[in-house]
């Protein structure tokens, strides 16, 4: 009959630590925006290096100005026939209806512009780039271009943020005017209340060369943080197919949630101190 060795022994069942298991556990919201705000960095630290690929920054602007433009620019003018309809009625009553392009004109470059580009740009260009991403993390292109020495950085992320940079003046063009031809249709096409050049005097009086230049700075804010939102999660996804619906879910739902933050706080630094209108001293 066989022995059994000495030193032979039953194996150990594999313990884990207590309060820990089996299962990776999923980073909590502060390790997620520590890792957010690691990545943001490098991001804008790799966009001198992605200089040298201009021209694909100028192909990614040309699609974001195709996808965005007009979609902002009638969302401008619905949003400013809503405005000029309740302003002309109400100053009106008032017997003041020759200044209702004063409102429209406070909202443009305060609130309406820059909370219309970001609720476009947020749904449209910002689930775009993270799909995008996504998709080529699961199929393992963002590990090629590793290996062939490209930085997927400057080629990915950097290009996205230059390309999206570019497209501020433009937006903050386009948001106005969305706003000025909404108010322009429904007080002088269609209620008949005031004269183009009325319209176009009043509304000019509020809206100085200043308040374009802070609308373009809260418009550029924007932009930057929801694109550096939007490759945050795309290139950190992981899984199959079904993972990239989750991810562009997750970018989108963060995204809303920063823009509303990000645009009140620019316009409260901007005018928070002073309401800059032409009204007494």
């Amino acid at each position: 009959m066989a022995s059994v060795p000495v030193d032979s022994a039953p194996p150990r069942e594999a313990t884990t630590p207590p309060g820990e298991s089996g299962v990776r556990r999923r980073p909590g919201l502060v390790d997620e925006i520590g890792e957010l705000a690691i990545f943001s960095v490098r991001a804008l630290r790799a966009l001198p290096s992605s200089l040298r690929y201009f021209s694909e920054v100028m192909r990614l602007n040309a699609v974001i100005t195709r996808r965005t433009s007009v979609l902002l620019f009638v969302m401008c003018g619905f949003f400013s026939i809503s405005l000029s309809s309740f302003a002309f009625f109400l100053l009106r009553s008032l017997g003041a209806s020759d200044f209702v392009g004063v409102l429209p004109g406070l909202m443009t470059t305060r609130l309406l512009a820059p909370q219309m580009f970001a609720w476009v740009f947020a749904g449209s260009v910002c689930c775009a780039i993270a799909a995008e991403l996504g998709s080529a993390k699961i199929q393992s292109e963002i590990d090629a271009y590793e290996v062939e020495g490209v930085d997927p950085m400057a080629l990915l992320v950097g290009t996205r943020i230059l390309a999206v940079l570019l497209y501020v003046p433009v937006a903050t063009a386009v948001s106005v005017a969305g706003v000025l031809g909404g108010a322009w249709f429904v007080i002088v096409v269609v209620l008949q209340g005031n004269s183009s050049q009325q319209l176009i005097d009043t509304y000019f009086s509020i809206v100085a060369a200043r308040d374009l230049i802070y609308g373009a700075i809260t418009i550029a804010v924007t932009a930057l943080s929801l694109v550096l939102v939007a490759c945050f999660y795309g290139l950190r996804t992981g899984g199959g197919p079904e993972a990239v619906g989750n991810t562009v879910a997750r970018s989108l739902v963060v995204n809303l949630i920063l823009l509303h933050i990000l645009v009140p706080v620019c316009v409260l630094a901007f005018y928070g101190g002073a309401l800059n209108l032409p009204i007494g001293d």
